[in-house]
């Protein structure tokens, strides 16, 4: 397996982005109403509308993508392209939000919008989604941010796919934190 030099890694609580060609800061004046991940969202330009609609891992790991993918010498196979997330905690971060939804019996109002996020697979099919990858995809619950086991992982995807897209998610601190690399024996 070949692993290649593009990454990128997105850290809400200092407010920046890094990827191989370097780290860009989000400024005071870029953020709207203090979110980090939509001030990141118009920074790169995108246009996905459904990106508002979901919850905060998806977001961040549509957004981490998008970063890694920008610095691609090429065009993944869209059929071939595997992608795999990681986190210690799946979905608590949306499983918290929904629980609010339903936890008081005179004001119950589950809300089917944020319980399809409460599957934590769900972060990486909006990224098969939104570019098109009909590999494999799966998200993996692990102890902690352990790089060789991640990389096994992809290793194994590698054998039946032409590049996998790996990242991981953390919000365990209150804040975002994504990381992403793509593993491709085409580069």
């Amino acid at each position: 397996m070949n692993r290649t030099r593009y990454f990128a890694s997105i850290d809400e609580s200092y407010r920046w982005y890094w990827t191989y060609k370097g780290k860009t800061e989000i400024d005071e004046s870029q953020l709207a109403d203090n979110n980090f991940l939509t001030a990141l969202y118009r920074t790169l330009g995108l246009n996905y509308p459904k990106f508002f609609k979901m919850d905060d891992m998806s977001k961040v790991g549509i957004l981490v993508t998008e970063l890694v993918l920008r610095d691609l010498p090429t065009e993944l196979d869209k059929k071939q392209t595997a992608v795999v997330f990681f986190n210690r905690e799946a979905s608590l971060h949306t499983d918290r939000r929904f629980e609010e939804t339903i936890s008081d019996a005179d004001n119950f109002f589950p809300s089917p919008s944020v319980f399809v996020y409460t599957l934590p697979n769900i972060v990486s099919g909006e990224v098969c989604i939104r570019h098109g990858f009909q590999g494999e995809s799966g998200f993996y619950v692990i102890d902690d941010f352990d790089k060789n086991a991640m990389a096994d992982i992809c290793g194994d995807l590698l054998d039946c796919h032409s590049a996998v897209i790996c990242g991981y998610t953390d919000f365990s601190k209150g804040y975002a934190y994504a990381w992403a690399e793509v593993y491709s024996m085409d580069f």
